[in-house]
C-alpha cells in the first residue's frame, strides 16, 4: 500500500479538526508554515479546502481552514463495499419480505442485518470499546472515544459513505448497529452528518459498557 501523502495528512487533520489554522498544522506536521502553506494552496487550487479569515487583537489576520465537500470525499470511502453487500442482501430476500414495508424500512433492516453479521463472522459480539474504535478505525470512521467519568461518547470523524448518507440518512443505521453489537450496550446517537452537524457523536451505555477508552 502506498504511504499517505503530505497533502492526504493535511486534510485528515482539518477533517478531525473541522477547521485548523497553518500554525497549528505546521506544529502538529513538524513543517516549516511556508511548506504547511505551499501545500494548503494546491489543495485550495483543487478545490479541497477553504478558508475564512480569523482576527486576533491587532496583529497580522490569521486564516482557518476548513474541508469542501470535495475535501471530505478524497478521505477513504467504501461505496463499492457497502454496494456490493447491500446488492447481496437483496438477491437473498425471501418473496413476502417487501409486504407492508417501506423502502425505508427495508433499507434500514438490511443495513442492521449487515452490520450485525460483520460483527458476527469477526466474533467480535460484545467485545467492548477498545475492540469498537479498532474496527470503526479499519472501516475508516476515524473514531474518537471520549471518557467522562465512565459516561463514553464516540464521534465518528469521517464518515466512509458520506455524499450517499448526506441524501439517504437510512445508511446510518450500520454504524450505530455496529457500534451496538460490539460495545454490548445502549446507543444513543445525538449529533448526526445528515442533519447539518459537524461529526457523528454517539452516547454508549451508562457508564458501564465493557472497556474504557484508556485500555
Amino acid at each position: 500500500m502506498a504511504s499517505r501523502s503530505t497533502r492526504d495528512t493535511i486534510l485528515e487533520l482539518i477533517q478531525n479538526r473541522e477547521s485548523e489554522t497553518v500554525a497549528g498544522l505546521a506544529e502538529e506536521l513538524s513543517l516549516a508554515p511556508a511548506t504547511v502553506r505551499r501545500h494548503l494552496d494546491i489543495l485550495q487550487r483543487d478545490g479541497m479546502v477553504t478558508f475564512s479569515e480569523i482576527r486576533r487583537g491587532t496583529g497580522r489576520p490569521e486564516f482557518l481552514f476548513s474541508l469542501t465537500e470535495r475535501g471530505h470525499e478524497n478521505l477513504p470511502k467504501h461505496y463499492s463495499d457497502m454496494l456490493g453487500s447491500l446488492v447481496s442482501k437483496m438477491a437473498a430476500l425471501e418473496p413476502g419480505t417487501l409486504d407492508g414495508k417501506s423502502g425505508a424500512e427495508i433499507l434500514d433492516n438490511m443495513l442492521t442485518d449487515m452490520a450485525h453479521e460483520s460483527v458476527a463472522e469477526r466474533g467480535d459480539d460484545g467485545a467492548g470499546i477498545t475492540r469498537l474504535t479498532e474496527i470503526l478505525q479499519e472501516q475508516d470512521f476515524n473514531p474518537e472515544i471520549n471518557n467522562d467519568q465512565g459516561k463514553i461518547s464516540l464521534s465518528l470523524m469521517s464518515c466512509p459513505f458520506r455524499s450517499v448518507a448526506m441524501n439517504n440518512p437510512q445508511l446510518c443505521s450500520y454504524d450505530m448497529a455496529v457500534i451496538s453489537a460490539v460495545a454490548s450496550a445502549p446507543v444513543e446517537r445525538i449529533s448526526c452528518l445528515t442533519e447539518g452537524d459537524p461529526v457523528c457523536k454517539y452516547l454508549i451505555g451508562d457508564g458501564s459498557a465493557q472497556g474504557t477508552a484508556s485500555d
